[in-house]
This record gives C-alpha cells, sequence and structure tokens, in this order.
C-alpha cells in the first residue's frame, strides 16, 4: 500500500509538471541525509561537483565527518562517476567505499555522515524531489524561503562566519500598520500586499543572500559577508525601494512603508538566536521612533 500511495504522488507531481520534464542537463544529486534534506543540486557537464567543508566547495557541508575537499563528481564519456579526494572518512557508493565509481540510476553517495541520491536525467524523481523542496522551504503565500529554511541557513551561516571570522549580517523587516491595511481593505489585499512587498524586496537583494518570510508581515534577510555598515546601507534601500512603490489593489492604491532592524555578528553574540534578537531590539526601537525608518 506504501509503495501505491509514493507512486501515485510521484505520478501526480510529475504530471503537473509536464512541461518540466528533466532533460539531459539535469541529472543530479539529492540530499537525502544532512542539513538540506531534499535539495537538488543539478550536475553540469564539464564542471566536476565538489563536496566538502571548504568554503570553495560546490556543495558546502557543514559537518566535522566530512573532509574539506571530500569528493566530487564529475562527468567521463556519457555518465558520471565519484571520486574520493583523499578524505579521512572515505567515500562510499551504496555503502561500498570507493576510489573512483561510475554512478548509476538511484545509486547512494556517503560523504561522511551525508547521504546523496543520484538521480540521471530520465528519472522521474528529478521534479519529484524538486517540488518537495519547494514545499518544505519556500511560504505557500509569498513564494519567498520560509521560516523553518532561513533559520537552518542562520544556524549554518553563523557556524561559517565564527569559523572563518567572516562578516554576517540580519535584517529583520516588518510592514508598518499591517492591520490597518487589513482593517481597511480587507484580508485580500493584505495578502496582495504581502505579495507584492515579497516580491519587490527579493528581486533587489544579491543571489547570495537569504530573503524569507519570518512571520506574519515580518521578512528577514540574512547577508553573509557583509558588514554592519554595509547592512544599513541595504536596509534603507530597501526601505526607499518600498516606500516608493504604488501598490494598487482592486483601483485602490495601498500606502506601505517598512520599519527595519539590522545587526552583526561579533565577538559578543553567542549564538545565532542572539543575532535575532539582537535585530529585533532594533526593529522594536524602529516602530517606537515613528517607523518607516532603519535602526541598527
Amino acid at each position: 500500500m506504501k509503495d501505491f500511495e509514493e507512486n501515485t504522488a510521484l505520478i501526480t507531481v510529475v504530471g503537473k509538471f509536464q512541461d518540466q520534464l528533466p532533460k539531459a542537463k539535469d541529472a543530479c544529486l539529492v540530499m537525502l541525509y544532512g542539513p538540506d534534506l531534499g535539495k537538488r543540486y543539478p550536475l553540469e557537464s564539464g564542471q566536476p561537483m565538489i563536496i566538502g567543508r571548504s568554503e570553495k566547495a560546490t556543495i558546502y557541508v557543514d559537518r566535522d565527518s566530512v573532509s574539506r575537499h571530500h569528493a566530487q563528481v564529475v562527468m567521463k564519456g556519457n555518465g558520471y562517476v565519484a571520486q574520493d579526494l583523499g578524505s579521512t572518512n572515505g567515500t562510499y557508493v551504496n555503502d561500498t567505499q570507493v576510489k573512483e565509481a561510475p554512478l548509476c540510476d538511484g545509486d547512494l553517495l556517503k560523504i561522511g555522515e551525508v547521504i546523496f541520491k543520484f538521480l540521471s536525467q530520465d528519472n522521474l524523481e528529478n521534479v519529484y524531489h524538486e517540488e518537495l523542496y519547494k514545499l518544505a522551504t519556500m511560504d505557500g503565500l509569498t513564494m519567498v524561503h520560509n521560516k523553518r529554511f532561513f533559520l537552518d541557513c542562520l544556524d549554518r551561516e553563523f557556524s561559517r562566519a565564527i569559523r572563518y571570522k567572516r562578516h554576517l549580517s540580519l535584517i529583520l523587516l516588518d510592514l508598518d500598520h499591517f492591520k490597518q491595511i487589513n482593517d481597511t481593505y480587507g484580508h485580500l489585499a493584505g495578502d496582495y500586499v504581502l505579495k507584492r512587498t515579497a516580491r519587490l524586496a527579493q528581486s533587489h537583494v544579491r543571489r547570495e543572500d537569504i530573503f524569507a518570510r519570518y512571520g506574519g508581515e515580518e521578512f528577514a534577510l540574512l547577508l553573509p559577508e557583509t558588514d554592519r555598515w554595509q547592512a544599513l546601507q541595504i536596509a534603507e534601500k530597501l526601505r526607499q525601494l518600498i516606500e516608493s512603490q504604488q501598490i494598487f489593489y482592486d483601483k485602490m492604491n495601498i500606502r506601505v512603508t517598512l520599519s527595519l532592524g539590522v545587526a552583526m555578528a561579533g565577538a559578543e553574540t553567542q549564538d545565532a538566536a542572539h543575532l535575532i534578537k539582537e535585530a529585533d531590539t532594533y526593529l522594536y526601537h524602529a516602530k517606537r521612533n515613528g517607523r518607516n525608518r532603519v535602526c541598527g
């Protein structure tokens, strides 16, 4: 019965996304066990995919059981092979330790304690895993990342910033007078404002930044390799961006502004939760001091 249900789910997802069926370039690794459970990593021909604990790895895995440059997946001929790069704990394909081994559709690749599944370009699970990953990591209303995904990223980026002594900043953004928007224009208008604000903000953040809906009318923006001064500038640009927009819903022009709190991880920052608390404190100050402003 379980197999039937799983197959039915796969057929349903694939049927829904027939125009997105995988092509040759869509062979991928899917993380089955590890920090990014369910995430797909598309394999590009001619480009080795290095897995390790180094910042320069294609797939960065912050686990002590994973070496800095643990293994790589490369294309050879018409297929892909897994190659160990002199790792401490070895590279395994289907529970067999290997130095180099061809990857067949459905093979399990173990790197330290982390497990990946190799899917060829013809495997319909490609679409299935991609959709499941979206459902697990994206906010259903705004289609930006959700709070769970954001907190996972924050924990990893905070650990990386401490380990490598890198800058890391956080911005918390809150829509001003959102309850009044709901009461005046209705909840559908409120939902539209959230979606429009999220799209605008997402389109103006850097590729390496992580933007998410944190809860209700609050959003969060994580800024790796960014100091406080740079984060304050980014926050002010976002504030100006939203303030300058004319957001129309059902022929009604709804004025939207943001209050933003900015914090940077430093020597006194105990953990990721402490960084959130600091940003939230500055957000509170922005609200108390008149809204539509940045504090940090």
